[in-house]
């Protein structure tokens, strides 16, 4: 995982993320993906709390053998952000065109996993500072 932007920011980044994905955890139903609509009000409603934005691309390939999904996570207030990219085979396409919303909200609770992780094992994340 690379972060970028204000160096001196990264680690209140890591940390209010880390407090984001608690508290998706206790906020998001187990059911979550039964009822797309809430949860997805609720994660808006818990990232905008937190001045968090997702940003998510969708691109196939010329060949239509992948679709990749980067998704970006940035602090508004701290300028920070982060990304993460999925690319889904061949295989995976029919199910990503019939579940677009779930896969875009597994995408962002994957990189907020991936930046709780970061946090808890105090690794060090590749920078890109300014």
């Amino acid at each position: 995982m690379k972060l970028s932007g204000k160096k001196e920011n990264f680690d209140e980044f890591l940390f209010k993320v880390d407090e984001l994905g608690y508290a998706i955890n206790d906020l998001l139903p187990n059911n979550w993906m039964l009822n797309l609509r809430e949860s997805t009000s609720l994660l808006n409603d818990l990232l905008d709390d937190k001045h968090l934005k997702f940003k998510q691309e969708t691109v196939t390939s010329s060949d239509n053998i992948a679709i990749q999904i980067k998704t970006t996570l940035q602090d508004t207030d701290l300028q920070v952000f982060t990304s993460s990219v999925v690319i889904l085979k061949s295989e995976d396409q029919i199910e990503y065109v019939l579940n677009w919303w779930l896969w875009q909200i597994n995408c962002q609770l994957a990189l907020i996993a991936e930046i709780s992780n970061v946090f808890e094992t105090a690794e060090e994340p590749e920078c890109d500072a300014s």
